[in-house]
């Protein structure tokens, strides 16, 4: 009896430390997987490096970077892109909820934001500055939704630069992706009514669900061209929602594009890389060298093919992830774009007020 004990209690401890060790390389198996799942983010991050480095740059040095803000379409681009993506994959694992969304978009966005324009205006009102005139309207704008309609309304510049701007301006960036996640619920659902069934006749449907934030982006630009007028200021087509969309629905338009298409999938060989990066890195030194916000062309068709440049641009990196992840330049920039969203909120006020 006392032997059956001993050998009981034996089996039990030698179960406890399987079950241990178990526990333990899943752990590990989990932590891996969240290093490799940090690893993909590399490359989309250090094209949000590119973009919040234009931004800073611009604002800091106009004279020098005059096209910096072109880093503005790409992050338009990289949300319309990242928006779709990710919705795509948790309605796919059935764990997207209206609820669920619009309450991770606040605490993402509004928190910061809530913190950020709080510790500007307690600045403010310490050292007495005139930018808090008229500050309850431009806050309210901020958190409700809308400040770059109030900065139109406003006949409020971009590309003017004042000695009492407001430390809110580039804020208006933020009110568009507000306005479009408000509405991304409702374009989603309407894209998956038209294309996610697989049936015969839904296989037409699927194209005509793919070109058509083709066909919304091609209006954004049409009210564009419409709405600018060449030797006035061009604020009202760079502010408004419905003059930018079409960088949003271009980053959709690529989403889906890469789950119809194959031919967006494409990898090319180790030297055609090369000459891709080289070409890319000197495209967007150019861009941000050379290009005025002012350029009447910009507004004539030239942001949109910038933005359809981005485009490619984010295909290509997403199609060569592990060469770009494995890049010093690529990860240098990718810890940047990691917090560009905190860099994008706070760099301006710090220009403006110190």
């Amino acid at each position: 009896m006392v032997l059956q004990n001993q050998m009981v209690l034996q089996n039990r401890k030698t179960l406890q430390n399987q079950m241990a060790l178990q526990q333990n390389n899943l752990s590990l198996f989990q932590q891996d997987k969240t290093r490799e799942w940090d690893k993909t983010r590399i490359p989309l991050d250090a094209l949000k490096g590119i973009a919040i480095l234009g931004i800073v740059l611009y604002h800091a040095f106009p004279n020098y970077v005059p096209g910096g803000f072109l880093g503005v379409p790409l992050f338009f681009v990289l949300s319309g892109y990242l928006m779709f993506t990710s919705t795509l994959q948790k309605w796919r694992n059935g764990s997207f909820h209206i609820c669920a969304y619009y309450q991770n978009r606040i605490q993402k966005i509004m928190f910061p934001c809530f913190v950020m324009v709080m510790c500007v205006c307690a600045y403010m009102t310490i050292r007495n500055s005139p930018q808090m005139i008229g500050i309850r309207q431009q806050v309210a704008s901020i958190f409700l939704g809308y400040n770059n309609w109030w900065q139109i309304a406003q006949n409020a510049s971009y590309f003017e630069k004042h000695t009492v701007s407001s430390p809110f301006t580039h804020l208006w960036y933020l009110s568009v992706e507000m306005q479009f996640y408000l509405i991304w619920p409702l374009l989603f659902w309407g894209y998956c009514k038209l294309s996610i069934r697989n049936t015969k006749r839904n296989k037409q449907r699927r194209g005509i669900a793919c070109w058509l934030f083709g066909v919304l982006a091609l209006l954004s630009v049409y009210k564009m061209l419409h709405k600018y007028i060449p030797g006035e200021d061009p604020s009202r087509v760079y502010y408004g929602t419905d003059t930018m969309a079409f960088n949003i629905f271009l980053g959709i338009l690529l989403g889906v594009m890469r789950q119809k298409y194959s031919f967006c999938r494409v990898t090319f060989s180790t030297f055609w890389r090369r000459i891709c990066v080289v070409l890319s890195t000197c495209t967007i030194l150019i861009l941000f060298h050379f290009v005025y916000g002012t350029d009447s062309l910009l507004y004539q068709g030239g942001m949109f093919v910038i933005s359809v440049w981005y485009m490619l641009l984010i295909n290509f990196i997403e199609n060569h992830k592990k060469a770009v992840t494995n890049s010093f330049c690529a990860n240098c920039l990718a810890v940047v774009g990691k917090y560009s969203f905190y860099l994008y909120l706070w760099h301006y006020p710090i220009l403006v007020l110190l």
